[in-house]
């Protein structure tokens, strides 16, 4: 399995977990059609502001052929909600057991 993560910084505060939401909620229904996709994961720390995007896939080459239109998406999700991209970077996953996890924060 691969996975691509991307740091994002924006707005501190309890608004940043809206914005979470929302775009998570926006690239998981643009993700699900990509060939390959296999989950997505946010983090967000609202004291600093900082969102960690994590993408999953069934390999580092399905996620390459999908590479230029994620960025596409990215950069047009970032720009609209004012965000600035940190870094993204392309990791193996060695080891992962998230029991079946798959959970929004309550509004």
């Amino acid at each position: 399995m691969h996975a691509s993560l991307t740091t994002t910084l924006g707005p501190a505060g309890e608004d940043q977990l809206d914005l979470a939401v929302m775009v998570g909620e926006t690239m998981l229904a643009w993700l699900r059609d990509v060939e390959g996709f296999e989950g997505l994961l946010m983090l967000s720390d609202e004291d600093r502001g900082t969102t960690h995007v994590i993408t999953f896939w069934e390999s580092a080459e399905v996620a390459e052929r999908s590479r230029i239109s994620r960025l596409q998406l990215r950069d047009r999700i970032t720009e609209m909600v004012s965000v600035e991209v940190q870094d993204t970077r392309p990791y193996t996953v060695s080891f992962a057991d998230l029991g079946g996890f798959a959970t929004l924060p309550p509004r």
